[in-house]
């Protein structure tokens, strides 16, 4: 099975039709990366980053080709089919075939159109069939950010969760659901997910130990602050880029504020050091922006009763986002996958925000994961103090000691 439409009520969900892994558009989209010579099942996400770079017309000409393949069944509007008699690695001989030659730019823009066309209408006839609107998304499709706002974008839709990091890695926690109902525990007694930061955190010795050992004789420039917002607010300011490492780990695919590196997001030369020196990320690649609550109708065309805390949406924006978080935009569309702050869920990182928009008038912060191309996110100061000496980053903190080279 690559995907289902099911009703949950009082506990129990009741399915209303799967689809069958054969005619798995997102297996697709693989292929797609794939063919692209990205690496599959990891670089879907630098198609989505390409595709609003390619005229309209030439990545229409390839959604058409691609709608030839999929479509949405007759029999039942809650089922879409592969056309092609091709499974999986069949595909890239058909795709030799049919695209080889056209430019990487309308492969992109035509798969995501294709994509989000297909993903919309089952969709749609999802809502309509149960005459439900409020709407829960799992799976790793809807890792796609801008498939995520179209939906958002429904008139149908009351209310809209994304499951944070919707990969196959949430599943054990759909599990540990199921485990709790099935033991008896009380549907309306289980808490609602939260935040994610369930990783580890460090105490001060730990952390400590790691700068003595790791950087013993280096010469860097290592303070314990009080104010560690105030320093780092004051490190953004002269242009520094911040690995900020705090508190508990953040689960999943998205730094959210404890495992990041931050910048000054009105600065768009900095995004030119951070892919090259740091991140070794492709240039066409956008950053995110967090940003504190109190500006997301400033920033945002986002509905105000979706909550946004994982980075799970990227939206359209507005003129003054285009002038005070241009770092944090994609480049070509300005749309941005931005986190949006609260005191409540992000207590630290908001105060950090905070101050910076004291000081500048700008709500947000450039936000992406502390980690080099191709590694996982830091975990340990240990990892932090790695990245940091493979790295062009200007300043570590590790809990209030802010280490600077």
């Amino acid at each position: 099975m690559c995907a289902s439409v099911n009703v949950g009520s009082n506990g129990k969900l009741h399915r209303l039709a799967e689809v069958f892994n054969y005619n798995s558009i997102c297996d697709f989209y693989t292929r797609i990366t794939q063919f692209l010579g990205m690496k599959p099942m990891s670089h879907e996400y630098k198609i989505m980053g390409m595709a609003p770079y390619a005229s309209e017309k030439e990545r229409q000409k390839i959604s058409d080709q691609f709608h030839r393949y999929f479509r949405i069944s007759a029999k039942n509007p809650l089922l879409f089919v592969n056309n092609t008699r091709f499974y999986k690695w069949q595909f890239m001989k058909e795709l030799n075939r049919s695209i080889l030659g056209k430019r990487f730019d309308w492969i992109s823009g035509g798969v995501q159109d294709f994509f989000e066309d297909i993903a919309l209408e089952w969709t749609q006839n999802a809502l309509k069939a149960t005459g439900l609107g409020n709407l829960a998304l799992s799976g790793g499709g809807f890792m796609n950010v801008k498939l995520n706002y179209l939906i958002s974008r429904l008139p149908e839709v009351k209310s809209l969760f994304v499951f944070p990091s919707c990969g196959d890695e949430s599943n054990p926690i759909g599990a540990s659901f199921l485990a709790a109902l099935e033991i008896g525990f009380p549907a309306d007694k289980i808490a609602p997910l939260g935040m994610i930061y369930w990783g580890p955190s460090y105490e001060r010795m730990q952390i400590k130990t790691a700068i003595d050992n790791k950087l013993k004789g280096s010469g860097f420039k290592i303070n314990e602050e009080k104010d560690v917002n105030g320093v780092i607010c004051q490190k953004l300011l002269e242009g520094k880029i911040i690995g900020r490492f705090v508190n508990r780990m953040e689960w999943g695919a998205r730094a959210l504020g404890n495992r990041s590196i931050l910048a000054d997001p009105r600065n768009q030369k900095i995004i030119h050091k951070i892919n090259k020196a740091i991140k070794m990320r492709d240039f066409w690649m956008p950053f995110a922006p967090a940003i504190l609550q109190e500006y997301r109708t400033e920033y945002l065309h986002l509905r105000e009763d979706f909550r946004c805390p994982f980075m799970t949406i990227a939206s359209e924006t507005k003129p003054r986002a285009w002038d005070d978080i241009p770092a944090g935009l994609h480049p070509f569309d300005k749309s941005s996958r931005a986190q949006i702050l609260d005191p409540v869920n992000h207590p630290s990182f908001y105060q950090l925000a905070t101050q910076f928009e004291r000081k500048t008038g700008v709500g947000g912060v450039l936000n992406t994961s502390f980690n080099l191309h191709g590694d996982p996110i830091v975990c340990t100061p240990e990892d932090a103090i790695d990245t940091f000496l493979k790295s062009d980053l200007d300043v570590l903190q590790l809990e209030n000691f802010v280490i600077e080279k």
